[in-house]
């Protein structure tokens, strides 16, 4: 059986473009709908997230009332208020809270619960002598200590 030979290509237009809805994969992403989007959001965590909540991570923490509040960056008297009105968080605090929660959990594991406070206040050589608590104070810094446990724990040289 031979094949049909098509001698000619028809011409429907000159230049050749595909008509694909791109709108269908891709879903909108305008200003204002990420905004209402992160309003909605924050709105959300940061109803749930109370002083009760808090203190449950605060109570495993080798932390005082005053080294929170210098984490998260409030008065102590403000921590003081917002566990007696049981008020909640901003944003910003639930952040930094949520991430110490991971650096005492990943913490805790390798070093024990004494241990953990031990090492924050001993000099590191990996942080040119500097304490890991004075790490601390920043979203940044906390991450830095994080990623330094992740590689103590991973036998990982400075």
């Amino acid at each position: 059986m031979k094949k049909k030979v098509v001698d000619e290509v028809p011409k429907k237009s000159k230049t050749m473009m595909a008509n694909e809805p791109v709108a269908s994969y891709y879903p909108s992403f305008t200003k204002q709908n990420n905004i209402l989007h992160a309003q909605v959001t924050s709105k959300v965590i940061a109803k749930d997230f109370s002083f009760t909540e808090f203190k449950k991570i605060a109570d495993k923490s080798p932390f005082t009332l005053s080294e929170w509040a210098g984490i998260l960056h409030v008065s102590e008297r403000t921590l003081q208020r917002y566990a007696v009105y049981n008020s909640c968080f901003g944003a910003v605090q639930i952040e930094l809270i949520l991430l110490m929660k991971k650096l005492i959990d990943i913490g805790q594991d390798l070093f024990g619960v004494e241990g953990l406070r031990e090492w924050l206040d001993s000099s590191v050589f990996s942080l040119q002598h500097k304490k890991p608590i004075e790490y601390l104070t920043s979203y940044a810094g906390i991450q830095t200590i994080i990623q330094l446990m992740g590689r103590i724990q991973h036998g990982i040289p400075a």
